[in-house]
């Protein structure tokens, strides 16, 4: 099922700023999932339990799970505005995978430290460089892949960047023939 058909903020009959509410949802529960996870941890039943012959905290699995699902709702509201940005159409539509990319290196390099930090008593010495070299593979993808996203979309990149600056020019230009008058 669409995302616009399950979420009525998502519809494209709403005017395109009420659209971008949908994001404060997203924000509002990933800083919220991290804060309650940080506070789960630390109350003393979470400290003093622990799961398996590896003896991980109860804190660290609740931390595990709090920061692994903040990622997933990072990468899902990158995906989303990318949809949204494609549904506007014109110059933003040419900048979504650019942001779809930059989003999906960002999770990926914070995904390598919750894991590792989780795993760690779990993981034999010899498999670690073998989990390692994955994220490595999976950053290194995901930087290749937003270079070339840059690449291809550049000219909408120089176009949404030169647009903003010859709106200022024509600002500051107006300001200063308004100051002109004035003083006249």
């Amino acid at each position: 099922m669409d995302v616009a058909q399950k979420d009525p903020s998502a519809s494209q009959s709403q005017p395109v700023n009420t659209n971008w509410l949908w994001m404060g949802k997203y924000l509002i529960v990933i800083v919220a999932a991290l804060v309650l996870g940080a506070v789960l941890a630390g109350l003393e039943p979470f400290k003093s339990a622990t799961i398996g012959s590896a003896r991980i905290g109860a804190g660290s699995l609740v931390q595990f799970v709090a920061h692994s699902g903040a990622l997933a709702l990072l990468w899902t509201l990158g995906y989303r505005h990318s949809e949204q940005l494609r549904r506007m159409g014109g110059r933003a539509a040419h900048l979504a995978s650019t942001v779809l990319a930059l989003v999906t290196l960002i999770v990926i390099a914070l995904a390598y430290g919750v894991l590792v930090r989780f795993i760690s008593p779990f993981l034999a010495p010899d498999l670690k460089p073998y989990v390692d070299w994955a994220f490595i593979v999976g950053i290194l993808s995901a930087a290749a892949w937003l270079l070339w996203a840059l690449f291809a979309e550049s000219e909408a990149w120089l176009e949404a960047v030169g647009v903003d600056v010859r709106r200022n020019m024509a600002r500051r230009a107006g300001a200063a023939q308004n100051d002109d008058r004035a003083r006249s």
